[in-house]
């Protein structure tokens, strides 16, 4: 069972993986599409002037971070393969506050993010107590004399 979840876990990673490599490439491209124009009302707020800096920033940490989360879940070479995994889905949640604060809105995608981040931590966590259960399990039952 522990296999299941890890490999879900990686799964989980690299599909976070692929979004944020799409969405930070239609952010670089941004002739058209949603990315078209940039909110003038967050010119004040935050130190960006169009939507270039930002993707490169989600492609760079969100897409190879979580590639590296994926290939760690994967490959379950460590025993805290979860770890950078929870570091990702704790930095998706922590930038997901910090833009509300910013900005002082809530948009649709605050929402899909946030919950995307709370579904990526419940997955380490799931993780990490399936992994401990075992090794509880080794360390406590009593060896025959």
């Amino acid at each position: 069972m522990k296999k299941i979840k890890t490999n879900l876990l990686g799964i989980y990673d690299l599909i976070m993986a692929l979004g944020a490599i799409y969405i930070g490439v239609m952010m670089i491209n941004s002739k058209s599409g949603i990315f078209t124009e940039y909110p003038k009302e967050w010119l004040s707020r935050v130190p960006f002037e169009n939507w270039i800096v930002p993707g490169i920033i989600v492609i760079l940490l969100f897409g190879f971070g979580n590639i590296i989360a994926a290939i760690l879940s994967l490959k379950k070479s460590n025993s805290k393969f979860w770890v950078v995994s929870a570091i990702m889905g704790g930095l998706l949640f922590v930038s997901t506050i910090t833009q509300v604060i910013v900005l002082g809105e809530w948009y649709m995608a605050t929402c899909e993010f946030l919950i995307l981040s709370i579904g990526q931590l419940c997955s380490c966590r799931i993780a990490f107590t399936e992994g401990n259960k075992k090794n509880w399990r080794l360390k406590h039952i009593q060896r025959p004399k």
